[in-house]
Parts: C-alpha cells; sequence; structure tokens
C-alpha cells in the first residue's frame, strides 16, 4: 500500500471553535519545546534501514501501517535526516485521511462523532487528536472549571513510560483543535492513541485503526488507553459507549 498524503482541509462545523492542524502550547508550556527542531536526524540513502537511528532498530511501520507489538512512543524522520520524502517512516507527517467525516454520534446523547466515507484498514494512521497542549496544573483547573459549570470535558492526558521516566501529555481541543477532536470514547474502541514525534519533543496523539473501519462506521478511542485501569480512575460522568463491555462510567486519567 503506498503512502497518503492528505493536506488538511476539514473545518468545523461549529463558529467558535479555532481549527488547526496540529497542536500548539498553551498555558504551562514552554514555547522552547515547539519552536526547537531536532537538529539531528538520520544518515540512511533513499530509504531507512533497520538500523536507522530514527527507527531505533525496530520498525515503526510496516507498509504503512502501525507495528502494534511495538514501542509505546514512536519517532518519525525529520527534515534533518537525509532519507527521501517517501521513506517508510514518515507517515503522521503526511496528513489525515482524506475519508473523514462529522455527524451526529451513533448515541445522538453524544453530540457529533467521527466517521470515515471509506474502508480504514487495521494500523492505518487516521488523524491526530490536536489541540492547546496545556501544562498539568492548567489541565487541573480546566478539569474543575468543566465539572463546576457542568461543560463537557475535552481535556485528555497521555502517559507515556520512558526507562522509569513518566511523561504526561495534557491536550485540550475544546477552542482550538482539529477533527479528532470529533472521536468518542468507547470501551470497546476501533482505533487507539499513539504518541508520535516528528520534528520537536513534544508528541503528536495519533489515532490509529486497531481493526478494520466499515463505510461509515464511527471512529471511537478509549479515552484512558492503557495507562488508566483502576477502578478509582472511573469519573462521575456516565459513558454512553453502548458497548457489550462497557464499563459504565467514562474514564479519568488522574493530574
Amino acid at each position: 500500500m503506498g503512502a497518503t498524503s492528505f493536506t488538511d482541509n476539514y473545518n468545523h462545523l461549529l463558529s467558535d471553535i479555532m481549527y488547526i492542524d496540529s497542536n500548539i502550547p498553551g498555558p504551562g508550556i514552554q514555547i522552547d519545546d515547539f519552536e526547537s527542531q531536532f537538529s539531528v536526524g538520520c544518515s540512511c540513502y533513499q530509504i531507512c534501514n533497520d538500523d536507522c537511528s530514527c527507527i531505533r532498530y525496530t520498525r515503526n511501520y510496516i507498509d504503512n501501517r502501525l507495528i502494534f507489538d511495538n514501542k509505546s512512543s514512536i519517532i518519525e524522520c525529520n527534515p534533518s535526516c537525509k532519507c527521501m520524502e517517501n521513506c517508510g517512516n514518515r507517515l503522521v507527517q503526511n496528513g489525515p485521511l482524506d475519508c473523514l467525516t462529522v455527524k451526529v454520534a451513533t448515541n445522538t446523547l453524544m453530540g457529533f462523532g467521527l466517521f470515515t466515507t471509506k474502508l480504514i484498514q487495521k494500523g492505518q494512521f487516521i488523524c491526530e487528536y490536536a489541540g492547546e497542549v496545556i501544562g498539568i496544573d492548567e489541565a487541573k483547573r480546566r478539569f474543575e472549571e468543566n465539572k463546576i459549570q457542568g461543560h463537557m470535558n475535552y481535556v485528555l492526558v497521555v502517559s507515556e513510560f520512558i526507562g522509569e521516566k513518566r511523561i504526561m501529555t495534557c491536550i485540550d481541543p475544546s477552542k482550538f483543535g482539529n477533527i479528532g477532536r470529533y472521536s468518542n470514547h468507547s470501551c470497546q474502541p476501533n482505533a487507539m492513541l499513539v504518541p508520535v514525534r516528528v520534528d520537536i519533543i513534544v508528541p503528536r496523539l495519533c489515532l490509529f485503526a486497531i481493526k478494520d473501519i466499515a463505510f461509515m462506521e464511527e471512529i471511537t478511542f478509549n479515552y484512558a488507553g492503557d495507562v488508566c485501569t483502576s477502578n478509582q480512575n472511573f469519573s462521575e460522568t456516565p459513558c454512553l459507549c453502548g458497548s457489550l463491555a462497557c464499563i459504565g462510567y467514562l474514564p479519568h486519567c488522574p493530574v
């Protein structure tokens, strides 16, 4: 399968949300993390091989599909790399699929949902969950503010473990976001979020299909990922996914 490159020409149905195709820095984030690009890249000739310094001896993709039994986070080749633009380690940076559409969710109580107008095969990159990247303290403040005001909480917290170090990325697409913000939670999802770094230290949170997704099927992922699974990490918000394995309440990653 060849690479799919698509300029992000999507937009929002609501006028009070600004469309962005990649993350922007918000309160609590170092601007340098967004402005300082990787200055070192691989020295592969044309196409990256298994000893590429970006791949780190374990390929991230085969035929432009994610290898699931892989590292917890991914580094793609960047502008400093000597490989070609069609290198197999360049996928997320080519943009989202061109078959995504937003319409009323399968469960209408959930508002809008993200759907596909074409078959998406297992392992394919779908789109980013882009928004305003904020610090931990700001994420806590927005959690509490949303709870008090009865607003839907869009803040997503993703944890990565690199050795014994835990890295937490908080993204809020409520006012600034891309089409990924319409992907709802499911206790039996058909997609998952994977942190991918392309040219800066801040990861892109990327949706990949974990099974084939049929025409006009809603694209969903588990808001907790594989990090928060204990009972105390369930929120007070009822889950409306309707799956047979529904746990009853939306998961919540404490920050």
